[in-house]
């Protein structure tokens, strides 16, 4: 079959996946492994939805986006369905053969779109998903990132004065033999147990990152952790409303596409990660198939605030439940973008003054015997 060159018809499709975003380091999706990234998936369900709609058939779209695409792995999967496609297979059965890749979700989503002939529409849909969840991780990694930035310069300038700054006076103090106030003391000790123990101490800190690491999928691990991060001031609020908003908006996807209340619930558990609510997703659906409504089958789990339940019961009595959780997802999301940067005006000047104060506290105590020395030689 002969290559289609967009770009020789003056237009490129990765343009115009990348028309509302110029490339940045910053946006640049880092993966590890054969699995494909967010930005990944939501290229190509992008591009594969423009060129459905310009009248290109299936085939036609996976070998434009297989000659513009300059990621190898992305080429190689996208010529193993390539082929399928030419065997007679479906876009769905294809890459349900590839678990690895994409999950259940997708896959029945895009069969649903094949069912309807609505492939363009429900494409489009995946791929402005995937872009919600891109810009989720990055609102969390900017919640999070000021923070530990600040967190990460106080350990090292606290560090370097306790290592190399305190040693100085201590040196000082030697040729006076005169008793130290207990705060002196009590940090000259410190730093002579750190210096003594630095390897230790960076081998404690290594041994313990990597067992938090490995603890991430453990379920009472993953209970304890959403718990602790949920009681958290301004930052609980802000995460449960983000997370709130990825369901949401991943609920009225699968709704619009046509697929089953029973259905969408089981498979928003796939792909629904946040542990407070992916728990209760099972229970949820169990009293739905039972013959329960939705907003009362919710209604029982506090994690739901009372507005979203209102919302739901609403849609469910109007027919128009897709409509409702997309204009509620679009709340929540402005919400929790407001969370945000009230929650980095409010650690901002609360760090530095940590911060300050500690290393004033140990500028005092290094001075106060020199203070004490001068009076009594006075």
């Amino acid at each position: 079959m002969k290559g289609i060159k967009l770009e020789n018809q003056g237009y490129s499709p990765y343009q115009a996946a990348a028309k509302d975003e110029a490339p940045s380091i910053w946006n640049k999706e880092i993966s590890f492994g054969p699995l494909l990234s967010l930005k990944d998936r939501q290229n190509l369900y992008h591009l594969m939805a423009i060129l459905l709609e310009s009248g290109l058939g299936i085939l036609d779209c996976l070998q434009v986006i297989m000659e513009q695409s300059k990621k190898r792995k992305l080429r190689s999967l996208l010529t193993e369905i390539f082929e399928d496609l030419e065997a007679g297979e479906s876009l769905s059965e294809s890459l349900s053969h590839r678990k690895k890749h994409f999950n259940a979700f997708e896959v029945h989503t895009i069969r649903m779109g094949e069912q309807t002939g609505r492939m363009a529409y429900v494409l489009k849909s995946l791929a402005a998903l995937y872009e919600k969840r891109i810009k989720l991780k990055r609102k969390v990694i900017q919640a999070f990132s000021y923070p530990i930035a600040v967190i990460v310069i106080a350990v090292l300038v606290l560090s370097f004065m306790i290592g190399k700054v305190v040693p100085m006076f201590e040196d000082i103090f030697n040729q006076f033999d005169a008793a130290l106030p207990p705060i002196t003391q009590a940090i000259l000790d410190f730093s002579a147990f750190f210096r003594a123990n630095l390897q230790w101490i960076a081998l404690g800190t290594i041994a313990i990152i990597t067992f938090f690491f490995q603890l991430r999928k453990n379920k009472q691990f993953r209970h304890f952790r959403t718990a602790l991060m949920l009681k958290t001031p301004i930052f609980g609020r802000v995460m449960l409303k983000l997370q709130l908003s990825r369901l949401c908006y991943t609920f009225a996807l699968l709704l619009k596409s046509k697929v089953k209340l029973d259905q969408a619930l089981e498979l928003l558990e796939s792909i629904i990660t946040f542990y407070p609510i992916q728990k209760r997703l099972p229970i949820i659906r169990q009293e739905v198939i039972e013959g329960g409504t939705l907003h009362d089958a919710i209604r029982k789990h506090d994690i739901f605030p009372p507005f979203l339940i209102q919302i739901i019961r609403v849609g469910e009595k109007t027919a128009r439940l897709d409509e409702m959780l997309e204009t509620l997802a679009q709340n929540l999301e402005e919400e929790s973008e407001a969370g945000v940067s009230q929650l980095t005006q409010f650690l901002e000047p609360v760090l530095i003054i940590v911060l300050g104060l500690m290393v004033a506290l140990i500028l005092v105590a290094m001075y106060l015997p020199m203070f004490e020395l001068s009076g009594a030689v006075g």
